[in-house]
């Protein structure tokens, strides 16, 4: 079993798959965790194999099953053997999760001989869990009921502090090496370490792996994520975090998800999964885990964890009495019209979104000497950022990511995240967007390089946008011959930010306006005073106001470059933070999305097929492609589709199997979803 070249779906006995399945934590038993019946496991393998799911995701509790250091609990490891058993008798792939500490919450069972040590960091404990891991790859080596190891659940995962990205690095590397004569592929469980900046980040472990993993829990990130459950921002979480870990150069998997019922209506909680899972698939996801497969039988609630975190007992697809939920049946839906999509001729190559948001160097390689451009001898230089700033949050750049990512999804633009890289080349794309603060100044993880903009002038000799929206706190070297404009003060204080049309952009008019709630004392929030400059600059043949500001100041700029076709669009507001700051925003003040379609339009760099309307996300074959649709509203919508000028026949594939399409217009219900695949 091996990733394909194709880096988009995996591969078992040579077959292309995408797995859609779940967690299997049977809280049942006043034993439970240490002592679970393979009987519970094997009810549940039964009950998902006739939904058609495909991977089931199981823990193995290290405290139960190595309770001595080096002396394994034999009749624990012969419940394992039993599960492992079930799980190929009833065809669903076991992916085993190792050294799970806690689960469910805040519930963590310590492994008592740890004296206080950090597992990622103490080498002997280190070396402990290498032996730990390679007893289970000899014990379990090739089974064919094995699809993936994951090295543990959501790292850091001890009740420690002091991880830190050498760490995270080392323990991933030492345990990969232990698992690799199993012949079973490899990833690790993490969740929020994209947007939290933590050290099991992508950027640092994904190099280490065959696939990386997202869980996005968008209800437990009110920082980033202000809003009810099914506003866009929320249900275009997975997508988001799916892009941003594959710009670290691995595939990704969707590998938890979900809300609980004792929070919200399960029928609600069912269209976000539908959004959530096929809004990811068209951003590249090679598989689905749902957290998780039942609900805690009522006795667990007098239980810790469930006795602390009532909200924990209801993520399940099934009720606690097996009743199936309703996002049980959106779920093997999915993993039923995947059964129907040829892989290899339609979607092999993944993605190839023509528009990209570019993520720091310094984000993914903190403190980087060999970014700092000094040549040796240069002395003991060492940023002084690390004493005053020594844990500066990213969310102000995640939340930019964010907005952006959500305005240009509903805009028909795919979204890639490559790393900026130190020689100042820029990514190959259409579209290239630095909404702020990836253009400002005081903290070094949320900006590029200032020798970045250096490589802006080939950028656009190739025909591409450049994009920035700036706030007070920007600071980009010769942004006149560039923009042709240039920065002139702070905007002044208002209550309102208001861009005016004064031409045709995108869906709007002269004349029409954008207005949102104006946040006047924070630099980071606050706009710029704009002004032109000399018309004459070098390179640059037209430069135009868009919209104005309210006080009629230039306030939206596109500057055309020569011959080469090349843009630079500049916005006075930072309009995607302060989209951040406000609860259900996107559902509120959904015209912004037009700013969007706009630069859409300027640049061409929508995906060569998309639709308008709804969400869309593209992935490619030898013979085609495969275009996901997801409906972020409430009401239907009719999609118009645009497909490649090859294409040929197209049919809409559902769980059912596939059927011809008429036309080049799909309906797709409120919350819904649709895939269609072309032909060459």
């Amino acid at each position: 079993m091996t990733v394909s070249k194709g880096p988009h779906y995996l591969t078992t006995d040579g077959r292309p798959v995408i797995p859609v399945g779940t967690h299997v934590v049977p809280a049942e038993g006043p034993d439970w965790p240490w002592r679970c019946s393979a009987k519970a496991f094997d009810e549940a393998f039964a009950k998902m194999a006739a939904l058609g799911l495909s991977i089931a995701r199981i823990d193995l509790l290290w405290a139960a099953i190595e309770p001595t250091p080096g002396v394994f609990d034999q009749e624990h490891l012969a419940v394992l053997d039993e599960i492992l058993d079930s799980a190929r008798r009833h065809g669903v792939w076991l992916h085993p999760t190792l050294f799970v500490g806690g689960e469910v919450g805040d519930a963590f069972w310590d492994v008592p001989w740890r004296d206080g040590r950090n597992p990622h960091a103490d080498p002997e404990l280190r070396e402990a869990q290498v032996r730990h891991a390679r007893a289970f790859a000899e014990r379990w080596a090739g089974d064919p009921a094995i699809i993936a190891w994951d090295l543990t659940d959501e790292p850091p995962f001890w009740a420690v502090d002091g991880t830190t990205d050498d760490d995270a690095r080392a323990w991933t590397s030492s345990l990969v090496d232990a698992l690799r004569p199993s012949g079973r592929l490899i990833t690790v469980g993490t969740a929020s370490q994209e947007v939290d900046h933590g050290p099991f980040r992508a950027d640092v472990v994904a190099p280490l792996l065959d696939f990386a993993c997202v869980h996005p829990y968008a209800i437990y990130s009110p920082e980033l994520y202000p809003d009810a459950l099914l506003d866009p921002r929320m249900t275009h979480s997975a997508a988001f975090e799916v892009a941003l870990a594959a710009g670290a150069g691995k595939p990704v998997m969707l590998h938890e998800f979900g809300a609980s019922s004792a929070q919200y209506a399960p029928a609600r909680i069912a269209d976000y999964d539908r959004l959530l899972c096929w809004s990811a698939l068209g951003r590249g996801a090679i598989g689905f885990v749902s957290w998780c497969w039942s609900d805690c039988e009522p006795a667990a609630c007098r239980r810790v964890p469930y006795s602390r975190m009532p909200h924990e007992t209801q993520f399940g697809m099934v009720a606690a009495d097996g009743r199936l939920r309703p996002r049980g049946r959106v779920l093997a839906d999915l993993a039923a019209a995947l059964r129907h999509l040829d892989l290899t001729e339609y979607a092999a190559r993944g993605p190839a979104p023509r528009a990209a948001i570019v993520v720091p160097h310094e984000y993914a390689h903190p403190y980087d000497p060999a970014s700092y451009g000094l040549e040796e001898p240069h002395g003991p230089y060492v940023p002084a950022e690390r004493t005053w700033r020594p844990d500066p949050s990213v969310k102000p750049l995640v939340r930019a990511w964010l907005n952006a990512f959500t305005l240009a999804a509903g805009a028909g633009m795919a979204v890639a995240f490559p790393r900026e890289r130190i020689d100042e080349v820029w990514p190959t794309a259409r579209l290239v967007m630095l909404p702020a603060p990836l253009a400002s100044t005081t903290t070094s993880l949320w900006h590029v390089r200032t020798s970045y903009w250096q490589g802006a002038r080939d950028f656009l000799a190739t025909g591409g946008t450049i994009y920035a929206s700036m706030s007070s706190d920007v600071a980009i070297p010769n942004l006149s011959d560039l923009a042709g404009c240039s920065i002139a003060d702070r905007a002044p204080a208002s209550d309102v930010v208001e861009l005016r049309f004064v031409a045709p952009w995108g869906p709007l008019r002269a004349g029409e306006v954008l207005t949102l709630p104006a946040v006047d004392d924070d630099p980071t929030l606050r706009g710029v005073r704009l002004t032109l400059t000399d018309p004459e600059t070098p390179g640059i043949s037209a430069v135009n106001v868009v919209a104005v500001d309210a006080d009629g100041e230039p306030a939206l700029v596109v500057a055309r470059h020569g011959d080469t076709g090349g843009q630079v669009v500049i916005c006075a507001f930072p309009v995607e933070l302060l989209l951040a700051r406000i609860p259900d925003a996107h559902r509120r003040h959904p015209r912004w999305q037009a700013l969007y379609e706009g630069l859409a339009d300027l640049s061409d760099a929508r995906e060569t097929a998309w639709a308008e309307g709804v969400t869309s996300g593209a992935l490619h074959g030898e013979r085609g492609g495969a275009l996901t649709l997801t409906n972020h509203t409430p009401d239907p919508v009719e999609a118009t589709l645009h497909l490649p000028p090859e294409a040929r026949a197209a049919h809409i594939l559902d769980a059912t199997g596939s059927s011809p399409l008429s036309g080049r217009r799909v309906q797709v219900a409120g919350y819904g979803a649709a895939l269609v695949v072309w032909g060459t």
